[in-house]
């Protein structure tokens, strides 16, 4: 998995260095630190954040309530807003922008790490996407990424890095071609999440795989690298008419 990228856009150079190294200091990767809205708008035409953490009350010719605005325009992502001492209009006029949480400044390092955890939460709920994990909160789904919880907070894992899925009893564990992760759920649940993604086939009652990593197909296995994955008939049945189809 890879840390969560995220941007800030704080006026103030010494709250947005201290921020910036509180948040590597949690795991997250800050992939961009700016002083104005129009430069970190122009930055996130080249990128893709998970996550954007704004201060509202910024100088220059976009404050961060406008930003923000100019920003949800073409881009889909969490953002969390840095407050000061705002008045209620202010406050009023930022809420308008549908922001996934609000952090108050002077803030702790756990209201920090809890805001990010809640505004993935709300954003996977906006979008209906969220996963429904077995026996606790783990896992939720953001376009095309899946948030898993982890020790010190959360991490992205795209799914097109997928390579196959196996089932382990109530747990599910997620193969990329460098890593594995244990999910709190059962391989049936996570089939549903994965059902409008096409690449991703149920091809035995244990595995599903990504098509897009698939080596090679055999009567009754396929091989993705060097693992050999069983295939129900029905399965082969289901790859070889997609190969058709392509054809």
């Amino acid at each position: 998995m890879d840390a969560i990228q995220i941007v800030i856009v704080e006026d103030d150079a010494i709250i947005g260095a201290d921020l910036q190294d509180r948040l590597e200091e949690m795991g997250y990767e800050v992939i961009g630190l700016f002083e104005n809205g129009e430069d970190a708008y122009e930055s996130i035409q080249k990128s893709s954040p998970d996550l954007l953490i704004m201060d509202v009350q910024l100088s220059g010719k976009w404050d961060g309530i406008e930003t923000v605005r100019q920003i949800s325009k073409k881009f889909q992502f969490p953002i969390i807003f840095l407050t000061g001492n705002s008045d209620e209009i202010t406050f009023s006029k930022a809420k308008t922008t549908g922001p996934a949480a609000f952090l108050s400044k002077p803030y702790r390092g756990r209201d920090l790490k809890h805001a990010i955890e809640l505004a993935i939460i709300q954003s996977a709920e906006k979008t209906k996407k969220m996963v429904d994990v077995v026996e606790n909160e783990s896992a939720y789904v953001l376009q095309d990424r899946l948030f898993v919880k982890v020790k010190n907070g959360m991490e992205r894992l795209f799914f097109q890095d997928i390579q196959w899925v196996e089932a382990n009893d109530y747990y599910c564990k997620v193969f990329t071609r460098t890593k594995e992760i244990q999910i709190l759920q059962t391989l049936g649940k996570f089939s549903e999440t994965l059902s409008n993604l096409s690449e991703f086939l149920r091809v035995h009652r244990s595995f599903i795989v990504n098509l897009n990593h698939v080596e090679q197909i055999g009567d009754l296995s396929l091989y993705i690298g060097k693992h050999q994955i069983p295939v129900s008939k029905s399965a082969r049945e289901e790859i070889m008419g997609r190969l058709k189809k392509i054809s």
